[in-house]
C-alpha cells in the first residue's frame, strides 16, 4: 500500500483517476481528511463531517472485463462488510453497494473505471461515518461510534480496512466468482424478507430475492419476479 494523505482535496476519486492515468500502481491509496466535493453513487452528494470520517480512494489494476465489474463490486462491498461485522454483526449491503450497519447507513462506496492496453484501472471511493455523532439530519444514518459507544483513529481504521482488501484480494484475483457472488447474496440487506418499497410513486410489498449478472436486483412482488435496475424501484427501510 502506498499512501498519500491530504488535510483537504476536493474529491479523492478524481485526483487518484487522474494518478491511474499516469501509470500510478496498484494499492495507491489517497485520503483526505476533509473532502469537500464528495461524490456518491450514480451522481449523489457524499456529504461528511471534516475530521469525524473517513473518506479514501484506492487504485486496483486487474484483467477484469467491463462484463466481469459486477463481481468486483461485489467483492468491495464484501469485504467491507467483513470489516464492520468486528464493530456490529449485522452488517448488509443495501443493493447496489451502500453498506448498512444495525439497519441504518454508515458507508457508502463509488467505483469509476477506465480500460487502458488491456488493463482495467479501477479507482473504488470510499466513505465510512466513523466518529460523527449527531444524525439528526440524517435518520437513516450511523457511524461506528454511534453503534460501538466508541471513538477511533480515522487512520488506523483506514490502515486496518486496507489490511482486509489485500488479505481478500486472493478471491478476486482467481475471480471465484460463484463465491463471491454468494458472499454478496449471504450479506444483501432484507433479502427473502417481506419490505415495503415505492414503484412508479405507489407503495408496493415485495420481497428481494436475488441479484442477477446485469447486477439488476430480482424482487418477488405479488408471486411474480420482477427486475430492477438502480433508481427504478426504492426500498423503504
Amino acid at each position: 500500500m502506498y499512501l498519500i494523505s491530504f488535510d483537504s482535496l476536493p474529491n479523492t476519486n478524481e485526483f487518484l483517476m487522474d494518478l491511474s492515468k499516469k501509470d500510478a500502481n496498484s494499492w495507491t491509496v489517497i485520503h483526505a481528511k476533509n473532502q469537500t466535493k464528495g461524490k456518491g453513487y450514480a451522481g449523489n452528494e457524499w456529504k461528511v463531517v471534516a475530521g469525524e470520517n473517513l473518506t479514501f480512494s484506492f487504485l486496483l489494476k486487474t484483467d477484469y472485463s467491463f462484463q466481469e465489474l459486477i463481481y468486483f463490486n461485489e467483492w468491495i462491498s464484501n469485504v467491507i462488510c467483513l470489516f464492520l461485522k468486528q464493530f456490529h454483526p449485522k452488517t448488509n449491503v443495501k443493493w447496489p453497494n451502500d453498506i448498512i450497519l444495525n439497519d441504518k447507513k454508515v458507508c457508502g462506496i463509488l467505483i469509476e473505471n477506465h480500460r487502458s492496453n488491456g488493463i482495467m484501472n479501477s479507482v473504488i471511493g470510499i466513505g465510512i461515518n466513523v466518529n460523527e455523532a449527531d444524525f439528526n439530519h440524517l435518520p437513516k444514518a450511523t457511524s461506528i461510534r454511534k453503534v460501538t459507544d466508541k471513538e477511533y483513529d480515522i487512520e488506523e481504521i483506514l490502515a486496518d480496512l486496507m489490511h482486509y482488501f489485500e488479505k481478500e484480494y486472493s478471491i478476486l484475483e482467481q475471480k471465484n466468482f460463484e463465491q463471491i457472488h454468494q458472499t454478496y447474496l449471504d450479506n444483501l440487506f432484507r433479502k427473502d424478507e417481506i419490505s415495503h418499497f415505492r414503484l412508479d410513486g405507489v407503495g408496493v410489498d415485495g420481497i428481494i430475492r436475488d441479484v442477477n449478472e446485469a447486477g439488476n436486483l430480482l424482487i418477488e412482488i405479488n408471486q411474480e419476479l420482477q427486475e430492477f435496475k438502480h433508481k427504478e424501484i426504492e426500498l423503504l427501510f
